[in-house]
Protein backbone atom coordinates (compact mmCIF):
# COMPACT_ATOMS: atom_id res chain seq x y z
CA UNK A 1 0.00 0.00 0.00
CA UNK A 2 1.41 3.38 -0.70
CA UNK A 3 -0.24 5.26 2.27
CA UNK A 4 3.21 6.95 2.79
CA UNK A 5 2.92 9.06 0.38
CA UNK A 6 -0.71 10.17 0.38
CA UNK A 7 -2.23 13.23 2.02
CA UNK A 8 1.24 14.35 2.09
CA UNK A 9 2.47 17.40 0.19
CA UNK A 10 5.29 17.55 -2.51
CA UNK A 11 6.17 20.67 -4.76
CA UNK A 12 2.75 22.24 -3.75
CA UNK A 13 0.86 18.66 -4.93
CA UNK A 14 -0.94 16.96 -2.15
CA UNK A 15 -2.33 13.15 -3.68
CA UNK A 16 -5.56 12.22 -2.33
CA UNK A 17 -6.91 8.73 -2.51
CA UNK A 18 -10.16 7.91 -2.80
CA UNK A 19 -12.40 4.80 -1.36
CA UNK A 20 -14.05 2.66 -4.21
CA UNK A 21 -16.11 -0.20 -2.80
CA UNK A 22 -13.43 -0.77 -0.35
CA UNK A 23 -10.58 -0.35 -2.56
CA UNK A 24 -8.22 2.48 -2.06
CA UNK A 25 -7.58 3.84 -5.49
CA UNK A 26 -4.28 6.95 -5.54
CA UNK A 27 -3.70 9.34 -8.26
CA UNK A 28 -1.04 8.51 -11.07
CA UNK A 29 2.32 10.24 -10.57
CA UNK A 30 1.85 13.73 -12.41
CA UNK A 31 4.32 16.28 -11.87
CA UNK A 32 3.80 20.17 -10.57
CA UNK A 33 5.02 21.26 -14.91
CA UNK A 34 2.37 19.07 -16.38
CA UNK A 35 -0.44 20.54 -13.71
CA UNK A 36 0.86 23.73 -14.28
CA UNK A 37 0.48 23.81 -17.93
CA UNK A 38 -2.91 22.40 -17.95
CA UNK A 39 -4.11 25.37 -16.15
CA UNK A 40 -1.73 27.47 -18.14
CA UNK A 41 -4.35 26.33 -21.00
CA UNK A 42 -7.25 27.31 -19.02
CA UNK A 43 -8.73 30.88 -18.12
CA UNK A 44 -6.93 32.30 -14.91
CA UNK A 45 -10.34 31.68 -12.35
CA UNK A 46 -10.32 27.70 -13.72
CA UNK A 47 -9.98 25.80 -10.39
CA UNK A 48 -10.11 22.52 -12.02
CA UNK A 49 -8.71 20.43 -14.77
CA UNK A 50 -8.58 17.29 -15.99
CA UNK A 51 -5.48 15.29 -16.96
CA UNK A 52 -4.96 10.94 -18.16
CA UNK A 53 -6.61 9.33 -15.14
CA UNK A 54 -6.48 12.30 -12.80
CA UNK A 55 -8.23 15.32 -11.72
CA UNK A 56 -6.98 18.30 -10.33
CA UNK A 57 -8.17 21.07 -8.06
CA UNK A 58 -6.36 24.39 -7.41
CA UNK A 59 -6.72 26.75 -4.58
CA UNK A 60 -4.53 29.71 -3.43
CA UNK A 61 -2.33 28.73 -0.29
CA UNK A 62 -3.32 30.79 2.83
CA UNK A 63 -0.75 32.82 5.16
CA UNK A 64 -1.67 31.30 8.30
CA UNK A 65 0.17 33.64 10.48
CA UNK A 66 -2.07 36.90 9.05
CA UNK A 67 -4.95 35.10 6.87
CA UNK A 68 -4.24 36.01 3.61
CA UNK A 69 -3.97 35.04 0.54
CA UNK A 70 -0.41 34.16 -0.90
CA UNK A 71 0.69 34.59 -4.53
CA UNK A 72 1.29 30.56 -4.48
CA UNK A 73 -1.05 27.53 -5.71
CA UNK A 74 -1.92 24.36 -3.54
CA UNK A 75 -2.49 21.82 -6.24
CA UNK A 76 -5.30 18.24 -4.78
CA UNK A 77 -4.17 15.66 -7.21
CA UNK A 78 -6.49 12.97 -7.17
CA UNK A 79 -7.22 9.53 -9.63
CA UNK A 80 -10.32 9.95 -11.99
CA UNK A 81 -13.24 7.45 -11.24
CA UNK A 82 -15.34 6.23 -13.80
CA UNK A 83 -19.20 6.26 -12.29
CA UNK A 84 -20.15 2.79 -13.36
CA UNK A 85 -17.51 1.47 -11.01
CA UNK A 86 -19.74 3.54 -7.98
CA UNK A 87 -23.26 2.26 -8.50
CA UNK A 88 -23.61 -1.62 -7.06
CA UNK A 89 -26.57 -3.90 -9.23
CA UNK A 90 -25.86 -7.18 -6.71
CA UNK A 91 -28.91 -6.62 -4.92
CA UNK A 92 -28.59 -10.23 -3.48
CA UNK A 93 -25.23 -10.00 -2.42
CA UNK A 94 -26.47 -6.76 -0.14
CA UNK A 95 -29.47 -8.17 1.19
CA UNK A 96 -27.20 -11.66 2.14
CA UNK A 97 -24.27 -9.58 3.72
CA UNK A 98 -24.86 -5.70 4.51
CA UNK A 99 -28.17 -5.64 5.18
CA UNK A 100 -28.06 -8.52 7.55
CA UNK A 101 -25.58 -7.29 9.72
CA UNK A 102 -26.16 -6.64 13.60
CA UNK A 103 -26.22 -3.58 15.07
CA UNK A 104 -23.62 -4.65 17.37
CA UNK A 105 -21.12 -5.24 14.53
CA UNK A 106 -21.83 -1.44 13.46
CA UNK A 107 -20.92 -0.19 16.20
CA UNK A 108 -17.96 -2.24 16.37
CA UNK A 109 -16.77 -0.93 13.19
CA UNK A 110 -16.59 2.49 14.36
CA UNK A 111 -14.77 1.11 17.71
CA UNK A 112 -12.19 0.09 14.64
CA UNK A 113 -12.27 2.91 12.61
CA UNK A 114 -11.95 5.31 16.02
CA UNK A 115 -9.04 3.33 17.09
CA UNK A 116 -7.26 3.43 13.70
CA UNK A 117 -7.45 6.77 14.23
CA UNK A 118 -6.74 7.48 17.82
CA UNK A 119 -3.09 5.31 16.83
CA UNK A 120 -2.16 7.19 13.89
CA UNK A 121 -2.47 11.09 15.75
CA UNK A 122 0.24 11.98 13.09
CA UNK A 123 -1.85 11.13 10.36
CA UNK A 124 -4.69 12.71 11.61
CA UNK A 125 -2.36 15.99 12.04
CA UNK A 126 -1.38 15.67 8.83
CA UNK A 127 -4.66 16.06 6.86
CA UNK A 128 -5.64 18.83 9.75
CA UNK A 129 -2.23 20.92 8.52
CA UNK A 130 -2.74 20.03 4.97
CA UNK A 131 -6.45 21.03 5.15
CA UNK A 132 -5.78 24.25 6.92
CA UNK A 133 -3.23 25.12 3.42
CA UNK A 134 -6.34 26.38 1.92
CA UNK A 135 -9.17 26.72 4.63
CA UNK A 136 -10.71 29.67 5.77
CA UNK A 137 -11.34 28.65 8.84
CA UNK A 138 -8.85 29.75 12.10
CA UNK A 139 -6.57 27.10 13.34
CA UNK A 140 -8.42 27.63 16.75
CA UNK A 141 -11.40 26.02 14.79
CA UNK A 142 -9.46 23.29 13.05
CA UNK A 143 -7.85 21.87 15.86
CA UNK A 144 -11.37 21.54 17.71
CA UNK A 145 -12.71 19.94 14.97
CA UNK A 146 -10.23 17.51 14.10
CA UNK A 147 -10.11 16.64 17.64
CA UNK A 148 -14.29 16.77 18.03
CA UNK A 149 -14.30 13.29 14.85
CA UNK A 150 -13.81 10.87 18.20
CA UNK A 151 -17.34 12.60 19.21
CA UNK A 152 -18.65 12.27 15.78
CA UNK A 153 -17.88 8.23 15.96
CA UNK A 154 -18.53 7.84 19.43
CA UNK A 155 -20.03 4.36 20.02
CA UNK A 156 -22.73 5.13 22.82
CA UNK A 157 -24.16 8.41 21.06
CA UNK A 158 -23.92 6.40 17.50
CA UNK A 159 -26.47 3.74 19.38
CA UNK A 160 -28.48 6.82 20.58
CA UNK A 161 -28.77 7.61 16.92
CA UNK A 162 -30.33 4.60 15.79
CA UNK A 163 -32.31 4.05 18.65
CA UNK A 164 -34.05 7.87 18.38
CA UNK A 165 -34.21 8.15 14.64
CA UNK A 166 -35.31 5.15 13.83
CA UNK A 167 -37.69 3.92 16.72
CA UNK A 168 -40.91 3.28 16.23
CA UNK A 169 -44.42 1.93 18.32
CA UNK A 170 -42.10 2.66 21.57
CA UNK A 171 -39.36 0.13 20.37
CA UNK A 172 -35.95 1.64 19.98
CA UNK A 173 -34.26 1.47 16.08
CA UNK A 174 -32.02 -1.07 16.63
CA UNK A 175 -34.47 -3.52 16.86
CA UNK A 176 -35.78 -2.90 13.14
CA UNK A 177 -32.41 -2.45 11.93
CA UNK A 178 -31.56 -5.61 13.45
CA UNK A 179 -34.59 -7.12 11.12
CA UNK A 180 -37.97 -7.83 11.40
CA UNK A 181 -40.40 -7.09 14.63
CA UNK A 182 -43.73 -8.15 14.54
CA UNK A 183 -46.36 -5.53 15.14
CA UNK A 184 -48.22 -6.07 18.60
CA UNK A 185 -51.99 -7.19 17.72
CA UNK A 186 -50.70 -8.09 13.88
CA UNK A 187 -49.55 -10.58 12.02
CA UNK A 188 -46.85 -8.52 9.95
CA UNK A 189 -43.64 -7.86 11.11
CA UNK A 190 -41.60 -4.52 10.13
CA UNK A 191 -38.43 -3.74 9.09
CA UNK A 192 -35.94 -0.73 8.09
CA UNK A 193 -34.36 -1.96 4.83
CA UNK A 194 -30.84 -0.14 4.22
CA UNK A 195 -30.20 1.89 0.71
CA UNK A 196 -28.57 2.45 -2.01
CA UNK A 197 -27.16 5.90 -1.43
CA UNK A 198 -25.84 8.79 -2.74
CA UNK A 199 -24.47 11.68 -0.85
CA UNK A 200 -23.81 14.95 -2.64
CA UNK A 201 -22.33 16.81 0.02
CA UNK A 202 -21.40 20.64 0.62
CA UNK A 203 -17.88 21.92 1.92
CA UNK A 204 -18.81 24.95 3.94
CA UNK A 205 -18.30 22.90 6.85
CA UNK A 206 -15.62 20.24 7.23
CA UNK A 207 -17.59 17.69 9.18
CA UNK A 208 -20.76 17.32 6.49
CA UNK A 209 -19.08 14.41 4.30
CA UNK A 210 -17.81 12.56 7.37
CA UNK A 211 -21.38 12.75 9.15
CA UNK A 212 -23.12 11.47 5.57
CA UNK A 213 -20.66 9.09 5.65
CA UNK A 214 -21.82 7.72 9.60
CA UNK A 215 -25.07 8.55 8.30
CA UNK A 216 -24.87 5.67 5.54
CA UNK A 217 -23.05 3.29 8.09
CA UNK A 218 -25.20 3.53 11.01
CA UNK A 219 -27.86 2.48 7.86
CA UNK A 220 -25.55 -0.28 7.26
CA UNK A 221 -26.56 1.37 3.73
CA UNK A 222 -24.30 0.70 0.09
CA UNK A 223 -23.60 4.25 -0.43
CA UNK A 224 -21.20 6.75 -2.70
CA UNK A 225 -20.07 10.13 -0.88
CA UNK A 226 -19.37 12.93 -3.01
CA UNK A 227 -16.62 15.13 -1.05
CA UNK A 228 -17.24 18.48 -1.67
CA UNK A 229 -14.48 20.93 -3.26
CA UNK A 230 -13.75 22.33 0.17
CA UNK A 231 -13.83 19.37 2.24
CA UNK A 232 -11.44 16.86 0.32
CA UNK A 233 -9.05 16.29 2.51
CA UNK A 234 -11.07 14.98 5.66
CA UNK A 235 -12.91 12.73 3.37
CA UNK A 236 -9.85 10.76 2.34
CA UNK A 237 -8.97 10.97 5.41
CA UNK A 238 -11.85 8.76 6.36
CA UNK A 239 -11.04 7.00 3.34
CA UNK A 240 -7.77 5.92 4.25
CA UNK A 241 -8.79 5.31 7.85
CA UNK A 242 -11.79 2.91 6.93
CA UNK A 243 -9.39 0.99 4.45
CA UNK A 244 -6.73 0.50 6.95
CA UNK A 245 -9.04 -0.35 9.98
CA UNK A 246 -11.44 -2.88 7.99
CA UNK A 247 -10.62 -3.34 4.99
CA UNK A 248 -12.46 -6.58 4.06
CA UNK A 249 -15.60 -5.45 6.63
CA UNK A 250 -18.88 -5.41 4.60
CA UNK A 251 -19.87 -1.55 5.53
CA UNK A 252 -16.00 -0.70 4.20
CA UNK A 253 -16.82 -3.16 1.13
CA UNK A 254 -19.80 -1.18 0.12
CA UNK A 255 -18.55 2.21 0.76
CA UNK A 256 -17.07 5.14 -1.65
CA UNK A 257 -15.64 8.48 -1.31
CA UNK A 258 -14.99 10.41 -4.55
CA UNK A 259 -14.86 13.50 -6.12
CA UNK A 260 -15.79 14.79 -9.19
CA UNK A 261 -16.50 18.03 -10.94
CA UNK A 262 -20.09 18.98 -10.09
CA UNK A 263 -22.24 18.90 -13.17
CA UNK A 264 -20.40 16.68 -15.24
CA UNK A 265 -22.99 14.56 -17.28
CA UNK A 266 -20.51 11.98 -18.30
CA UNK A 267 -20.74 10.87 -14.56
CA UNK A 268 -24.49 12.13 -13.40
CA UNK A 269 -26.16 11.27 -16.57
CA UNK A 270 -24.96 7.48 -14.57
CA UNK A 271 -25.46 8.03 -11.05
CA UNK A 272 -28.79 10.13 -11.23
CA UNK A 273 -30.35 7.11 -13.82
CA UNK A 274 -33.39 5.56 -12.47
CA UNK A 275 -32.76 2.72 -10.36
CA UNK A 276 -29.04 3.80 -9.90
CA UNK A 277 -29.16 4.78 -6.22
CA UNK A 278 -32.43 4.30 -3.82
CA UNK A 279 -32.40 7.53 -2.39
CA UNK A 280 -30.03 10.70 -2.90
CA UNK A 281 -29.34 13.06 -0.25
CA UNK A 282 -27.89 16.50 -1.50
CA UNK A 283 -26.81 19.62 0.65
CA UNK A 284 -25.18 22.92 -1.35
CA UNK A 285 -26.57 25.97 -2.56
CA UNK A 286 -29.67 26.73 -4.33
CA UNK A 287 -28.28 26.37 -8.13
CA UNK A 288 -26.96 22.58 -6.92
CA UNK A 289 -29.60 21.39 -5.31
CA UNK A 290 -31.73 22.66 -8.11
CA UNK A 291 -29.97 20.85 -10.49
CA UNK A 292 -29.88 17.38 -9.22
CA UNK A 293 -33.23 17.83 -8.47
CA UNK A 294 -34.42 18.65 -11.85
CA UNK A 295 -31.88 15.30 -13.09
CA UNK A 296 -33.64 12.99 -10.67
CA UNK A 297 -37.37 12.75 -10.85
CA UNK A 298 -37.90 9.46 -9.93
CA UNK A 299 -35.36 8.65 -7.15
CA UNK A 300 -36.20 9.82 -3.66
CA UNK A 301 -34.03 12.97 -3.22
CA UNK A 302 -33.57 14.32 0.04
CA UNK A 303 -32.75 18.16 -0.08
CA UNK A 304 -30.76 19.59 2.80
CA UNK A 305 -31.10 23.26 1.58
CA UNK A 306 -29.07 26.54 2.35
CA UNK A 307 -30.32 27.56 5.47
CA UNK A 308 -28.91 30.44 8.23
CA UNK A 309 -29.60 32.05 11.48
CA UNK A 310 -30.90 34.57 13.16
CA UNK A 311 -30.80 36.64 16.63
CA UNK A 312 -33.25 37.92 18.90
CA UNK A 313 -32.39 40.17 21.56
CA UNK A 314 -35.01 41.27 24.05
CA UNK A 315 -35.00 44.85 25.79
CA UNK A 316 -33.82 42.97 29.08
CA UNK A 317 -30.58 43.16 27.74
CA UNK A 318 -30.16 47.00 28.05
CA UNK A 319 -31.03 46.73 31.72
CA UNK A 320 -26.89 46.15 32.58
CA UNK A 321 -26.86 43.08 30.59
CA UNK A 322 -25.15 44.53 27.53
CA UNK A 323 -22.26 42.61 27.91
CA UNK A 324 -23.23 39.51 28.80
CA UNK A 325 -25.75 39.37 25.77
CA UNK A 326 -23.06 40.14 23.33
CA UNK A 327 -20.96 38.13 24.40
CA UNK A 328 -23.37 35.17 24.02
CA UNK A 329 -24.40 36.74 20.79
CA UNK A 330 -20.89 36.39 19.59
CA UNK A 331 -20.59 32.64 20.30
CA UNK A 332 -23.33 32.12 17.42
CA UNK A 333 -22.02 34.28 14.96
CA UNK A 334 -18.74 32.82 14.59
CA UNK A 335 -20.14 29.09 14.78
CA UNK A 336 -18.06 28.15 11.64
CA UNK A 337 -16.90 31.80 10.66
CA UNK A 338 -20.90 32.40 9.38
CA UNK A 339 -20.28 29.63 6.73
CA UNK A 340 -22.84 26.87 8.18
CA UNK A 341 -26.57 27.15 8.51
CA UNK A 342 -26.55 27.47 12.17
CA UNK A 343 -24.55 30.90 12.30
CA UNK A 344 -26.31 33.97 13.10
CA UNK A 345 -26.04 36.32 10.07
CA UNK A 346 -29.21 38.94 11.56
CA UNK A 347 -30.05 40.24 14.96
CA UNK A 348 -33.46 41.56 15.48
CA UNK A 349 -32.65 43.93 18.41
CA UNK A 350 -36.15 45.14 21.09
CA UNK A 351 -35.53 48.62 21.09
CA UNK A 352 -34.84 52.67 19.66
CA UNK A 353 -32.66 52.93 17.04
CA UNK A 354 -30.16 54.33 19.14
CA UNK A 355 -29.85 51.27 21.20
CA UNK A 356 -30.06 49.12 18.19
CA UNK A 357 -26.68 51.14 17.10
CA UNK A 358 -25.66 50.78 21.44
CA UNK A 359 -25.79 47.19 20.28
CA UNK A 360 -23.84 46.60 17.04
CA UNK A 361 -20.78 48.79 18.12
CA UNK A 362 -20.55 46.32 21.93
CA UNK A 363 -20.56 43.68 19.14
CA UNK A 364 -18.31 45.43 16.82
CA UNK A 365 -15.47 45.77 20.00
CA UNK A 366 -15.92 41.82 20.84
CA UNK A 367 -15.70 41.11 17.53
CA UNK A 368 -12.66 43.06 17.30
CA UNK A 369 -10.88 41.35 20.23
CA UNK A 370 -11.55 38.06 18.88
CA UNK A 371 -10.16 38.76 16.03
CA UNK A 372 -7.46 40.39 17.57
CA UNK A 373 -6.54 37.13 19.14
CA UNK A 374 -7.55 34.65 16.24
CA UNK A 375 -7.18 36.52 12.56
CA UNK A 376 -10.26 35.82 10.38
CA UNK A 377 -9.99 35.44 7.19
CA UNK A 378 -11.95 37.49 4.54
CA UNK A 379 -11.92 36.39 1.17
CA UNK A 380 -11.66 39.16 -1.67
CA UNK A 381 -15.15 38.54 -2.70
CA UNK A 382 -16.59 39.35 0.90
CA UNK A 383 -14.55 42.44 0.86
CA UNK A 384 -15.95 43.36 -2.32
CA UNK A 385 -19.60 42.64 -1.09
CA UNK A 386 -19.52 45.27 1.63
CA UNK A 387 -17.94 47.65 -0.28
CA UNK A 388 -20.71 47.65 -2.50
CA UNK A 389 -23.46 47.10 0.71
CA UNK A 390 -21.87 50.59 1.77
CA UNK A 391 -21.71 52.51 -1.75
CA UNK A 392 -25.26 50.98 -2.95
CA UNK A 393 -28.59 50.25 -1.36
CA UNK A 394 -27.34 50.14 2.22
CA UNK A 395 -25.14 53.48 2.11
CA UNK A 396 -27.68 55.43 4.53
CA UNK A 397 -26.81 52.43 6.81
CA UNK A 398 -24.89 52.81 10.40
CA UNK A 399 -21.67 50.93 9.71
CA UNK A 400 -19.13 49.82 12.32
CA UNK A 401 -16.48 47.65 11.07
CA UNK A 402 -13.19 46.77 11.76
CA UNK A 403 -10.21 46.67 9.37
CA UNK A 404 -6.67 45.59 8.61
CA UNK A 405 -5.02 48.60 6.98
CA UNK A 406 -7.60 49.33 4.67
CA UNK A 407 -8.74 45.53 4.24
CA UNK A 408 -12.48 44.59 6.18
CA UNK A 409 -11.84 42.43 8.91
CA UNK A 410 -15.58 42.31 10.49
CA UNK A 411 -18.18 44.51 12.05
CA UNK A 412 -22.19 45.35 12.43
CA UNK A 413 -24.41 47.58 10.51
CA UNK A 414 -27.58 48.99 11.47
CA UNK A 415 -30.46 48.70 8.69
CA UNK A 416 -33.67 49.99 9.80
CA UNK A 417 -35.55 49.22 6.47
CA UNK A 418 -35.33 46.04 3.82
CA UNK A 419 -32.60 43.76 3.63
CA UNK A 420 -32.06 41.15 1.36
CA UNK A 421 -30.44 38.23 2.54
CA UNK A 422 -28.71 37.54 -0.56
CA UNK A 423 -26.72 40.59 -0.37
CA UNK A 424 -25.22 39.28 3.29
CA UNK A 425 -21.33 38.45 2.87
CA UNK A 426 -20.90 35.54 5.28
CA UNK A 427 -17.83 36.61 6.77
CA UNK A 428 -18.42 38.04 9.97
CA UNK A 429 -20.60 41.10 9.57
CA UNK A 430 -23.67 41.12 11.39
CA UNK A 431 -26.70 43.01 10.39
CA UNK A 432 -28.55 44.83 12.84
CA UNK A 433 -32.26 45.60 12.37
CA UNK A 434 -34.26 47.39 15.53
CA UNK A 435 -37.95 46.47 15.77
CA UNK A 436 -39.94 48.08 18.44
CA UNK A 437 -41.08 44.68 20.27
CA UNK A 438 -39.61 40.97 19.06
CA UNK A 439 -43.10 39.93 17.59
CA UNK A 440 -42.46 42.58 15.15
CA UNK A 441 -39.27 40.66 14.24
CA UNK A 442 -41.66 37.27 13.33
CA UNK A 443 -42.39 38.49 9.85
CA UNK A 444 -39.06 37.81 9.12
CA UNK A 445 -39.07 34.14 10.23
CA UNK A 446 -39.27 31.65 7.70
CA UNK A 447 -38.40 28.14 6.60
CA UNK A 448 -34.81 29.32 5.41
CA UNK A 449 -33.99 30.47 8.66
CA UNK A 450 -32.66 27.27 10.08
CA UNK A 451 -32.18 27.98 13.69
CA UNK A 452 -33.23 31.32 16.12
CA UNK A 453 -31.22 32.21 19.10
CA UNK A 454 -33.60 34.66 21.69
CA UNK A 455 -32.28 36.31 24.61
CA UNK A 456 -33.49 35.85 27.65
CA UNK A 457 -34.25 32.78 28.29
CA UNK A 458 -38.13 33.92 29.08
CA UNK A 459 -38.76 35.61 25.91
CA UNK A 460 -37.84 32.45 24.30
CA UNK A 461 -40.24 29.95 25.92
CA UNK A 462 -42.54 32.63 25.37
CA UNK A 463 -42.12 32.95 21.46
CA UNK A 464 -40.88 29.37 20.72
CA UNK A 465 -43.85 27.80 19.13
CA UNK A 466 -44.33 30.61 17.25
CA UNK A 467 -41.06 31.20 15.58
CA UNK A 468 -41.15 27.09 14.81
CA UNK A 469 -44.60 27.36 13.03
CA UNK A 470 -43.09 29.40 10.42
CA UNK A 471 -40.45 26.43 9.37
CA UNK A 472 -37.22 27.29 11.79
CA UNK A 473 -36.42 24.07 13.03
CA UNK A 474 -34.62 24.91 15.78
CA UNK A 475 -34.92 28.05 18.98
CA UNK A 476 -32.51 28.30 21.31
CA UNK A 477 -31.08 30.53 24.15
CA UNK A 478 -29.22 32.93 22.77
CA UNK A 479 -25.17 31.51 22.23
CA UNK A 480 -26.14 27.83 22.05
CA UNK A 481 -27.18 27.14 18.85
CA UNK A 482 -24.10 25.44 17.78
CA UNK A 483 -25.22 22.49 19.91
CA UNK A 484 -25.67 19.07 18.77
CA UNK A 485 -26.88 15.64 20.44
CA UNK A 486 -26.97 12.42 19.20
CA UNK A 487 -30.30 11.66 17.62
CA UNK A 488 -31.64 15.22 17.50
CA UNK A 489 -33.46 16.62 14.03
CA UNK A 490 -31.93 17.93 10.99
CA UNK A 491 -34.22 20.35 8.83
CA UNK A 492 -37.11 19.24 11.21
CA UNK A 493 -36.61 15.46 9.69
CA UNK A 494 -34.98 12.41 11.21
CA UNK A 495 -32.68 11.63 8.75
CA UNK A 496 -31.77 7.79 9.42
CA UNK A 497 -35.71 7.52 9.47
CA UNK A 498 -35.46 8.72 5.90
CA UNK A 499 -32.53 6.58 4.55
CA UNK A 500 -33.84 3.98 5.33
CA UNK A 501 -37.01 1.81 3.47
CA UNK A 502 -39.59 0.57 6.13
CA UNK A 503 -41.11 -2.70 4.92
CA UNK A 504 -43.91 -4.86 5.57
CA UNK A 505 -43.48 -8.55 5.40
Amino acid sequence: MENNSMLTIEDGIIRIPFLVKGKLIIPPQIDRKQIEMAFGYSDTDTSYVKLTGAQVIREPLIDRKNMKYTEDYIYQLMPEIPAEALIENDIDKLADALYSLPVDEILDYLDKILDYLCKNRKLVSQAAGLYGKTSEYPDTMLDKWFASMTEILNRKAARRMIDAELSYNDKPGSDFLNGWVKVEGETACIRAMPTRQLHITAGNVPEVPIISALRAVLTKSAAVIKLPGGAIIPGALVAIATHEAAPDHPLTQNLSLVYWHGGDENIENILFAPGAFDRIIVWGGPAAIAAVQSKTPFTKTISLNPRYGVSLIGSEAFSGKLQDTVDRALTDVLAYNQKACISSLLHYVEGTEEQANEYAVALQQALKRYGDKTPNFTSPEASGQVKRMKRGRYANAKWYLNYDNEAFVSGAVVISGEFDILDHPTSQLVVVRPVAKLDDALKYIHQNVSTVGVYPKERRLELKDRILARGVSSVLPLGQCERVFAGMPHDGMMILNQLVDWKVG
